[in-house]
Formats: structure tokens, C-alpha cells, sequence
């Protein structure tokens, strides 16, 4: 008994010592960044811009503090960046990093290499392109008082038009062979707010194409089961304009390769609730409604189409076709398949489901 007693003894003790080795980190002493941005300098340099809150001030006061440094590294920004402030600066709580357009367009690789794969760094980061400057997106972002990026790429995310993203399946599309990475866009509107705008798709560590609303709320439908992307249709009757809309529920991809004639066949299968169709239609009778679904599966079909030789025409694969065939065919190579990927054929089968209407007219 007496020994059980001096084996929990020293068991507490070593407890306590680790609790009292532990490193305090009071939060009013740190400058913590939430949003990080990289740029290209003229001179090859890289432009790192930080949001952070300044939480020594008073609630008066412009609490969102913005701060910029250049450096040769994107290792040496935290370093420089504290000699601006009164307070250490710390990168663990960063919820969105943000490249610039141009630094995008030229290559990521050596920041993703070292910086993002930051071990300091946590995992629930989303990773995000601009149009303009990452300096300029988040000097006008600073204007709305606000640290909330993450939560509105977040909240386009689970009920809007984007597919689901994080850090995990950017590194996994990043550096794996059979897809390319794709992340959310970020612009500067008209009333000088920063919004989404669609997703960003890179080819190895380059920008390479951006997909707008319409065409990010198809890929969705194909990458992603629970999209609830919006997809609107314009008609025309009698010289007069109309609109059908509709809202994704769920939907269900089923890829088939055929090796021998190297193809593919795409069935997609959706259910979706009808938001808003033209007077002239009464979603109560049967017949009207198999008419709009009729519309909706001929527009789907025919956008689709085009989106899909898109990346066959820019060489981009987001979808990761080159994974799906490899999962298919035991002799698949990366090299020659992407070599034929922009002519292979993919055969698309679009079946719509209405669940639900009669919300609008």
C-alpha cells in the first residue's frame, strides 16, 4: 500500500512540474494574426501583409491593427514584423492566408513550402486568392472593422456556391499527381467591399484559371454531394426575359472509364428544390413541371459541357479526373495521361430531381 502511495506521489509531482513549465501567453501581450497576405515585390521580393487585433486598446478606438513588411523569405516576416509592434507577433491563431493575384499567378510553391508547412501553424485555415493585391483586398477589408474572412469564406462554403475547402484538401490536391488545387477568390466590389467571387483553380503552384458564380455553383455539383449552390437560367419568351432558378439539396457523381476507347462517362444525379420560375408555368400540374425540369437538365447539360473542356483546354483538373481514372485502370501513369487528358472524351448524363417547389413564380 505504502508503495502505491509513492508511486502516485512522484506521479503528482512530475504532473505538477510540467504545469509549472509550461509557458504563459497572456493574450493582451501578443499580437495575434487572423488574416495573412503575400504579394510580389518588384524587385522579386515577397510583400506579407497582417490583420490582427490590437486588444490593449480601448473599445473606442480601431481595434483591427494592419501592418505590412517586405523580405527576401516569407521565414523572416514574423521577426520584422515584430520589431513594428509592442507586443510579440503570433501566427498559430492565422485563419486565412491570402495570395495576391500577381504573387499567385507566378508561383506558390516556395511559400507553401515554407510557410504553410509551418508546423506553428494550425490546420483550420483556408487558403484564398485574390483579384487585386493581397495589400489591397485586406487594407480594404481593414475598413469594415471586422476579422470575420474566414467565417464568410466559411458561410459561402456551407450554404452558398462554393465546394468544401480547407487546408487538407488544398495540400492534398496541391502535391498529389491525379487533380489540381482549387481555392475560393476573393474581389473588391463596387461598394468597396470585399466579397467571393467563385474559386481559383492552379495548375501545379500557379494561378491559372478563375471560375466565375455560375460556373464555381457547377463544379460544386460535380466535386461536391451537398453543394446548395443556386444555379439561375435565363429564358426568353416572346422577346420577354424570364428566370428559373433552383437550389441544390444533394447530388451524386458516377464516373466510368472505358480503357479500351479511353473515355469517360459522367451520370450526375441532383435534387434540387425549384426557387422561382416564370408565371406563364403552375408548378401544381405535373406536366408544367416535367417542362421546367426539361429547361433545367438542357441548361445544365450544355454548361456543364463547357465548363468540362475548359479545364480540358487550360489543362487544369480539379475535379481530379486523373485520381478517379487511377482508381479504374491499374495501368494508369500521371505523365501520359494529362498528355492525353485535354482530348479525351467525357460523355455527360444529367438527371434532375424536384423535391421540392411552388416557392416563387
Amino acid at each position: 500500500m505504502k508503495r502505491w502511495r509513492h508511486v502516485f506521489f512522484i506521479f503528482l509531482v512530475c504532473i505538477l512540474c510540467l504545469f509549472g513549465c509550461a509557458r504563459t501567453r497572456i493574450i493582451d501581450k501578443l499580437s495575434i494574426i487572423h488574416v495573412f497576405g503575400f504579394d510580389l515585390a518588384d524587385n522579386g521580393d515577397l510583400v506579407g501583409t497582417a490583420l490582427f487585433p490590437e486588444y490593449t486598446k480601448s473599445k473606442s478606438d480601431d481595434q483591427i491593427q494592419y501592418i505590412a513588411e517586405q523580405a527576401p523569405t516569407g521565414v523572416l516576416f514574423v521577426p520584422r514584423m515584430s520589431e513594428q509592434t509592442s507586443t510579440p507577433v503570433e501566427i498559430a491563431k492565422i485563419r486565412v492566408l491570402l495570395f495576391g493575384k500577381d504573387y499567385a499567378e507566378a508561383g506558390i510553391k516556395d511559400m507553401v513550402n515554407r510557410f504553410i508547412l509551418n508546423p506553428q501553424l494550425g490546420t483550420n485555415i483556408q487558403i484564398a486568392a485574390s483579384t487585386h493585391s493581397a495589400r489591397e483586398t485586406l487594407s480594404t477589408f481593414k475598413n469594415e472593422k471586422s476579422l470575420t474572412l474566414a467565417d464568410r469564406i466559411q458561410q459561402n462554403i456551407q450554404g452558398q456556391t462554393l465546394p468544401r475547402l480547407n487546408l487538407h484538401i488544398f495540400l492534398n490536391n496541391f502535391y498529389g499527381e491525379g487533380g489540381d488545387a482549387y481555392v475560393p477568390m476573393l474581389t473588391i466590389d463596387e461598394n468597396n467591399k470585399v466579397k467571393v467571387d467563385g474559386i481559383g483553380v492552379f495548375k501545379d503552384d500557379k494561378l491559372k484559371l478563375h471560375l466565375n458564380e455560375k460556373q464555381t455553383a457547377l463544379f460544386s455539383y460535380i466535386k461536391d454531394r451537398r453543394s446548395q449552390a443556386t444555379y439561375k437560367i435565363s429564358l426568353k419568351d416572346n422577346d420577354r426575359a424570364e428566370i428559373i432558378t433552383v437550389r441544390n439539396f444533394r447530388s451524386k457523381s458516377n464516373w466510368d472509364w472505358n480503357h479500351n476507347k479511353e473515355q469517360l462517362s459522367l451520370r450526375l444525379q441532383l435534387q434540387m428544390t425549384l426557387t422561382q420560375f416564370p408565371d406563364r408555368f403552375n408548378a401544381e400540374k405535373a406536366g408544367d413541371v416535367m417542362e421546367i425540369k426539361k429547361l433545367i437538365v438542357e441548361n445544365l447539360k450544355r454548361e456543364m459541357e463547357d465548363l468540362l473542356t475548359t479545364f480540358q483546354e487550360n489543362e487544369v483538373d480539379p475535379l481530379g479526373i486523373g485520381n478517379i481514372v487511377r482508381s479504374k485502370d491499374k495501368t494508369w501513369k500521371v505523365e501520359s495521361f494529362y498528355k492525353k487528358y485535354p482530348s479525351i472524351p467525357i460523355n455527360l448524363d444529367v438527371n434532375v430531381k424536384i423535391i421540392h417547389s411552388g416557392l416563387g413564380s
